[in-house]
C-alpha cells in the first residue's frame, strides 16, 4: 500500500477518534506526518462544554492505540499537552512561559 493511502486511512481513523469524543471538529485541525498525529487549534467539546484532563488523556490514549501513530503533538489554543518528559502532561491553558535568571 503507497504511503499516501496509507496516511489517508490514518487521518480517517483520527477523524473518526476526534468525533467519537465529541470534538468540535470545526475548531481543530490536524495531520498526519509518518508516525504522527499535529493536532491545533481550540480542542472543545460539541454541542458546548470543556474537556477535563481524564478525557484528553483518554482521547490521546486511543489516538497512541492507532496503527502508524506512535506520536501525538499538541499546538492547541486552550489546552497544553506534552509527552517532552516521557510522561503526558496536560494543563489548561497555553504553555506557561519561564523566564531563566
Amino acid at each position: 500500500m503507497s504511503d499516501e493511502l496509507l496516511r489517508y486511512e490514518t487521518n480517517i481513523k483520527v477523524r473518526q477518534v476526534l468525533v467519537s469524543y465529541n470534538v468540535d471538529m470545526m475548531k481543530i485541525s490536524y495531520s498526519c506526518s509518518k508516525k504522527t498525529v499535529y493536532i491545533y487549534g481550540g480542542l472543545y467539546k460539541v454541542p458546548y462544554g470543556e474537556f477535563t484532563v481524564a478525557d484528553i488523556k483518554n482521547l490521546v490514549a486511543e489516538l497512541m492505540k492507532l496503527d502508524r501513530v506512535r506520536d501525538v503533538q499538541c499546538d492547541l489554543e486552550n489546552w497544553f499537552i506534552s509527552f517532552e518528559t516521557g510522561e503526558l502532561c496536560i494543563v489548561k491553558g497555553k504553555r506557561p512561559i519561564v523566564h531563566s535568571k
